[in-house]
C-alpha cells in the first residue's frame, strides 16, 4: 500500500470530490480515480459510494480516512520537523479565512512570512465563517481565521485583531445632510448585507436582538456573497449596508461612499480570531505561522 495512495484518499475524502482533490493535488481527474480504484481494489471494498456526480464515502471510507489523515500528518510533520531541525524550512500550509480577514488582514501577513521563509508555500482558502469553521472541524485547513466567534466546544479562537462594522451609504446628495440614523428609520431603509454564515451579518445580528430587533424587521434588498460585491452595490445606490470599517477605509478616503452613524446602537466593536481544533496537534509550519501572526497581534 503506496503512502501517496493515502495522501490522494484524503483528499478527496476532505473535499467530498474527484474534481476538487484533482485540482489542490494539482492531478488530472483519471489518475486521482484510478488511484481510489487501486485502494478499493486493495481492500476488496467501495470506499465511495458514487451517487450520481457526487460521491458519499462509505463505512470502510470513514474508518480508513480515521487512520490515514493520523499517518499522512504524520508524515508531513515529520519532513516539516526535519526541515526545521536543518533550517531548511519547505513545505506548504493551508489557511482558511473569512472574507475580511482572508482580503484585508491576511494578505500582508502571509507576505512577510512568505518572505522570511520563501520556501513555504501558503494557500490562503477564503470563504464565509460558517465555512471556514467546517474546513476546521473537518481538517481540511491547517488553521482558519473568522470575524465571528461561534459557540463550539471542541474548538479554539485566539484574539487576533479588532475592527468595527459601520453603516454606510452612497456618496449621493441624498445622504449629504444626513448626520445619523434611528434604528427605526434603518428598518425602512433599502438594506444589502453579506449571505447567512458570514461574520459581518452575525456580529450585527446580535447586536441588533440586544436591543429588541430583528433582520426580519428591515428591508433587506440583497444578500450578496463577498465585501466587494457589497461595496459596488452600495457605491451603485442599492441600498445601504454594515460593513467592516477596514474594508471601506480607501472609500471613505475616497469619498465614495459614506458612513452614517446608527444612534441607536453603541460602537459595533468586532473581534477577528484564528481558529484551530486543540485536539489536533498542529504542523510544525501551522504552528510556526501561527506564532508569527500573533506576534504581530493588533499591529495588522
Amino acid at each position: 500500500m503506496d503512502l501517496r495512495l493515502l495522501e490522494i484518499f484524503c483528499a478527496v475524502y476532505e473535499e467530498g470530490g474527484i474534481s476538487k482533490a484533482a485540482e489542490r493535488l494539482h492531478l488530472t481527474q483519471p489518475t486521482v480515480s484510478g488511484h481510489i480504484k487501486t485502494l478499493e481494489e486493495y481492500f476488496g471494498t467501495p470506499l465511495f459510494d458514487r451517487l450520481g456526480r457526487g460521491i458519499q464515502p462509505t463505512r470502510a471510507g470513514d474508518l480508513l480516512y480515521e487512520h490515514s489523515r493520523r499517518i499522512v500528518e504524520i508524515k508531513k510533520n515529520i519532513a516539516e520537523g526535519m526541515g526545521k531541525f536543518l533550517n531548511r524550512l519547505a513545505g506548504r500550509i493551508v489557511i482558511g479565512a473569512s472574507t475580511v480577514p482572508g482580503e484585508y488582514l491576511l494578505p500582508p501577513l502571509v507576505g512577510r512570512f512568505h518572505k522570511a521563509h520563501p520556501r513555504v508555500e501558503i494557500s490562503l482558502l477564503i470563504s464565509d465563517t460558517a465555512q471556514v469553521i467546517h474546513q476546521v472541524t473537518r481538517r481540511q485547513v491547517d488553521v482558519g481565521c473568522v470575524g465571528a466567534q461561534w459557540d463550539n466546544g471542541d474548538l479554539e479562537f485566539i484574539r487576533f485583531a479588532t475592527d468595527r462594522l459601520i453603516l454606510v451609504a452612497p456618496s449621493a446628495k441624498r445622504w449629504e445632510k444626513v448626520r445619523h440614523v434611528t434604528l427605526e428609520e434603518l428598518a425602512r431603509l433599502p438594506l444589502v448585507l453579506r449571505e447567512p454564515g458570514s461574520g459581518t451579518r452575525t456580529v450585527f445580528q446580535r447586536a441588533l436582538r440586544e436591543h429588541g430587533y430583528y433582520l426580519e424587521d428591515f428591508h433587506i434588498v440583497a444578500q450578496l456573497g463577498s465585501t466587494t460585491a457589497i461595496k459596488q452595490a452600495v457605491m451603485a445606490g442599492l441600498g445601504l449596508s454594515v460593513i467592516s470599517h477596514r474594508a471601506v477605509r480607501q472609500e471613505l478616503r475616497c469619498q465614495l461612499l459614506r458612513a452614517i452613524p446608527i444612534r441607536d446602537l453603541p460602537p459595533l466593536k468586532r473581534d477577528f480570531f484564528f481558529v484551530r481544533d486543540p485536539r489536533r496537534t498542529l504542523s510544525p509550519l501551522g504552528e510556526m505561522f501561527l506564532e508569527f501572526a500573533l506576534a504581530r497581534r493588533g499591529k495588522e
